[in-house]
């Protein structure tokens, strides 16, 4: 009988840790659109369940910091400025309503607008028609001499609204669908009668291939299938007399399919993207270059480039002319060629960037790995002459300092070529310290922050970023907070839309923002990139592009003066102008 029992129990134990293997496993991403659509849709954009995705945004550390008393304080002016333009308010109230699940755009031709969409609803009919009709009205209003009109097709009754852009539509159930050309809408009506036999896009290879690497679970999903552009641009390059050879290939025609998926994992966001292609090069990454990070970097960031495959001329024609021709004629002159550049530099590249409280700026190193040492100071040397930079060796490491300029900024460019690396540093500190062995116990590789961080991805193999949101905030906004306040004297009227002196504190924001990591591999059948965070690296990047836009708009209105930072560290203290709203 206890045989019995501990045989039971073994077997109850085993089966746990088998589902709980299986659920770990990663699922296929499912698109209810694509059993709609044909299988040469170009762009597909869906949205699986909207309701869900509110639940889950309300549990992220974004949605925390978004719900801070002073940060609500700070957005008060913006909000309601925001509401005052209720159009946006009520079509999102209106959405709502809807209950919206498997919402989707998508087109098959980047020539014309032939865009097909639709969602299910989860209300009754009578609201979802409500919500629609309005929405129509809104849409007859606007578009001036349009003309409405139905028809009847296969049982089915089309709306169409006739004008500068067409757009039909209709409902089946509990699906409502809509094209800007009604061809396309009976094309989908087909296919979901069951009247369409030919395959669509969910049977489609690069499809299918594409799914097999997203989430199971999508916040929402972006697929592009390249090929038509990839076709005209061959076409284009034909009739300019610059078509490529058969076995060559730009990078966009070798891409078969892109994918983006993303995801709330609990209290963070989580993206996952797949480019469907060939491998570029075998080398992997190694992040030596870790222990060379100080504990108090905010970016780390590495990745493999190709140099054995680059072409010379390209590579120097792309940037400057001038400057491009005259580094070619300087390597020329001292004997180098492109064999020499692909024999002393190997594949990998890392940035390292910190930011101490006691610099105005931060701090950057940028390496590159050495196959061959000699010819690596070689031709960093001839470079160097020919730009009047001064030479040293020290250790067998040999030193190119930059000449002493007239800027502001604490910034002496400094390049090192040791045994293994090539190394550029705004500084000659930061170069030292990147050349010095590594102290035991020092590097961002011991942080704990970092190493949590690293293993929410994979294990890369072609590139991995680290972004410490947190520290950076903290330093941005001692930076740019004086800004703000001085911008905000010279310029009544941005109070207006903005209070710079309720902006919340550094500390406030910081600890809702946890560090981003990226990592990126290939999966065999094409790079695979997830990134996971507060929010991810590219949604940090989209934010920093607007934020760079917004302040250029605002830089170049003439009504507006934004002080320099150097300006604005002499004439107001770091501390702020007054306190902002104390947090509960």
């Amino acid at each position: 009988m206890k045989r019995f029992l501990l045989f039971v129990l073994v077997s109850l134990v085993v089966a746990f840790l088998v589902l709980f293997a299986l659920r770990r496993q990663p699922g296929v991403a499912h698109s209810a659109a694509a059993g709609l659509l044909p299988p040469d849709t170009a762009i597909l954009f869906e949205i699986p369940n909207a309701e869900k995705n509110r639940e889950d945004w309300h549990r992220t550390e974004l949605y925390a910091l978004y719900r801070e008393p002073a940060v609500q304080a700070f957005l008060q002016k913006p909000k309601a400025q925001l509401q005052e333009r209720s159009a946006f308010i009520n079509g999102w109230r209106e959405a709502g309503k809807l209950r919206m699940r498997d919402t989707f755009l998508a087109t098959n031709s980047f020539d014309a607008l032939r865009l097909v969409g639709g969602f299910e609803f989860r209300c009754s009919e009578k609201e979802a028609n409500t919500v629609i009709e309005e929405w129509k009205s809104r849409l007859l209003g606007k578009a001036g001499n349009a003309q409405r009109s139905t028809s009847e097709y296969e049982k089915h009754r089309i709306d169409v609204i006739a004008g500068e852009v067409t757009l039909a539509s209709t409902i089946v159930g509990n699906r409502f669908l809509a094209a800007t050309n009604i061809k396309d809408l009976m094309a989908m009506l087909d296919r979901m009668d069951g009247r369409v036999k030919t395959p669509a896009l969910e049977s489609d290879q690069n499809f299918r291939e594409a799914m097999k690497e997203m989430p199971a679970e999508c916040a929402w999903l972006f697929y592009l299938q390249p090929k038509q552009l990839g076709q005209k641009l061959a076409s284009l390059r034909a009739q300019d007399g610059r078509a490529l050879p058969p076995n060559q290939q730009t990078m966009l025609e070798r891409v078969r399919s892109f994918s983006h998926g993303m995801v709330f994992d609990g209290q963070k966001i989580r993206e996952v993207d797949f480019a469907a292609m060939p491998r570029m090069f075998d080398a992997k990454l190694t992040r030596d270059t870790l222990s060379l990070a100080p504990p108090e970097t905010f970016l780390y960031f590495a990745t493999i480039i190709n140099l054995q495959q680059l072409d010379w001329n390209q590579m120097l024609g792309k940037t400057a002319a001038g400057l491009a021709a005259g580094q070619k004629q300087v390597l020329a002159q001292a004997g180098i060629t492109p064999d020499d550049w692909r024999a002393a530099f190997g594949d990998e590249v890392s940035l390292i960037a910190d930011w101490p409280t006691s610099a105005r700026i931060p701090g950057l190193v940028v390496t590159l790995t050495v196959r061959d040492s000699s010819r690596a100071k070689k031709i960093v040397g001839a470079l160097a002459a020919s730009s009047g930079w001064q030479s040293n060796i020290h250790d067998s490491v040999q030193y190119f300092t930059a000449p002493m300029g007239g800027s502001a900024l604490a910034i002496s460019p400094t390049v090192a070529v040791s045994d293994r690396l090539l190394i550029i540093g705004s500084d000659s500190a930061r170069v030292d310290r990147a050349v010095a062995p590594a102290k035991s116990g020092t590097g961002l590789d011991d942080s704990p922050s970092f190493r949590s961080a690293a293993k929410l991805v994979p294990s890369p193999q072609q590139m991995f970023a680290f972004l410490d949101l947190g520290a950076l905030y903290s330093r941005l906004d001692a930076t740019v907070r004086p800004i703000l306040q001085m911008s905000a004297a010279f310029l009544p009227s941005m109070t207006e839309h903005v209070d710079p002196a309720k902006l919340p504190s550094a500390e406030v924001v910081a600890r809702h923002l946890s560090p981003v990591v990226a990592a990126q591999s290939y999966t065999g059948n094409g790079y695979r990139s997830e990134s996971v965070g507060t929010i991810t690296i590219g949604q940090t990047v989209a934010a920093a592009a607007a934020a760079w836009a917004g302040t250029m708009v605002l830089k170049n209105r003439p009504s507006v003066i934004l002080p320099s930072p150097a300006a604005t560290s002499s004439a107001i203290p770091s501390t702020p102008l007054s306190s902002p709203v104390p947090t509960p």
